[in-house]
């Protein structure tokens, strides 16, 4: 199975959303990784067939999705970045619903939900209605519906919003079982539910693809451009201003930081082994909080 994205763009007025990219996915786990405003979430539409692009095509097999049309939803997999529920719709109701949109005969759906629900921690309260869940719990429903026709194309944005670190490692690990025979887009702001799991990273910058390589190959073209000191209070702003500071720590012995820098930023700075979060400050300059939210 081969996905192939063809000199993809979408223009809003003058402004272009994703310009003219070219992507070609295989079966594994795919981690995109970018700054609010670069265009992930409508890459993923357009990939979804939600989205016509201004220009360029989606091509799955040789065969354009728009050509392909309900084939092409019957095999797809889908869960966006604000997903809404019925609230009065108990768990299992709501997607016994979903499966019928699907297409799913009764005796099928019944028994993809029970397993789907048990999957996603979910069967003790199948009968509860979703206006009481926990905004993790419809999370853990969405992934769900997402996964109802046994999809071979699995696109995800911002699955794991919501989730507790328990379930985050429940849900990484389920993904990472099911990527043998299925091409899944996995869309985070947390570095670390794709950095074990992705067969490669997918970096996107103004709507453009920077970077698409492993994890390992990333890293290893980011050796001795990160580095850590132990600085004073008084340097602090000085060191904030000229480079880009990752990780800053207090200790007895001082601040503690972690900067990301071309060249050695400090004469008393150590080179470190780079880290994924490193990869994400090298690239967009964006702050980290303690989860590694991005």
């Amino acid at each position: 199975m081969k996905l192939m994205l063809e000199n993809i763009s979408k223009k809003y007025k003058e402004k272009y959303a994703v310009k003219n990219l070219k992507l070609e996915l295989t079966p594994g786990v795919y981690g995109l990784l970018g700054p609010n405003g670069s265009g992930k979430t409508t890459l993923m539409r357009i990939m979804t067939d939600i989205l016509n692009p201004t220009g360029g095509r989606v091509i799955l097999n040789g065969e354009d999705i728009q050509v392909m049309g309900d084939r092409y939803r019957d095999i797809l997999g889908y869960l966006p970045q604000n997903f809404g529920v019925y609230k009065d719709f108990t768990a299992h109701r709501f997607l016994m619903y979903i499966s019928a949109l699907k297409g799913l005969d009764t005796r099928s759906a019944e028994r993809k939900v029970d397993e789907l629900l048990d999957l996603v921690n979910l069967k003790a309260v199948s009968k509860k209605r979703l206006g009481t869940f926990s905004g993790g719990m419809k999370q853990r429903i969405g992934i769900a519906q997402a996964l109802l026709n046994d999809p071979k194309i699995l696109i995800l944005d911002e699955p794991t919003t919501g989730l507790d670190p328990k379930e985050r490692i429940r849900f990484r690990n389920l993904i990472s079982d099911m990527s043998k025979d299925k091409i899944i887009i996995f869309s985070t702001h947390i570095v670390s539910d794709i950095e074990y799991i992705s067969k490669e990273v997918l970096l996107l910058k103004a709507g453009e693809l920077i970077e698409k390589d492993s994890i390992d190959n990333i890293l290893r073209n980011m050796e001795n451009k990160v580095w850590s000191a132990i600085v004073e209070e008084n340097k602090l702003d000085e060191l904030n201003r000229n480079f880009k500071v990752g990780n800053i720590m207090r200790s007895e012995k001082g601040i503690e930081v972690r900067i990301i820098s071309d060249a050695k930023p400090l004469y008393q700075a150590k080179v470190e082994v780079p880290r994924l979060e490193d990869l994400y400050m090298y690239y967009f300059e964006e702050e980290q909080t303690d989860e590694q939210a991005i």
